[in-house]
């Protein structure tokens, strides 16, 4: 099992993108990515979205990277 972990620093908040994935000879056998927001202020950390699509951490870190967090208002819509 193999976990990759991607932070999006910010000003008042980051992005925190785990993906973990499982696989074997065949292909990929387990996904899931999990979008969570932490307060700089507070610490407290807010999952804001969970995925089991291979590729959609990947997807989501690239967007926040090009919008900012308002790339996460459309996934909470």
């Amino acid at each position: 099992m193999e976990t990759t972990t991607t932070t999006i620093k910010g000003l008042a908040v980051d992005v925190i993108i785990t993906e973990t994935t499982h696989r074997d000879a065949r292909g990929i056998l387990f996904y899931l990515a999990t979008i969570s927001v932490r307060s700089h202020k507070t610490g407290v950390e807010k999952i804001a979205r969970r995925s089991r699509l291979p590729g959609a951490g990947k997807a989501i870190a690239r967007d926040v990277q090009r919008l900012g967090v308002r790339a996460l208002d459309k996934l909470a819509a």
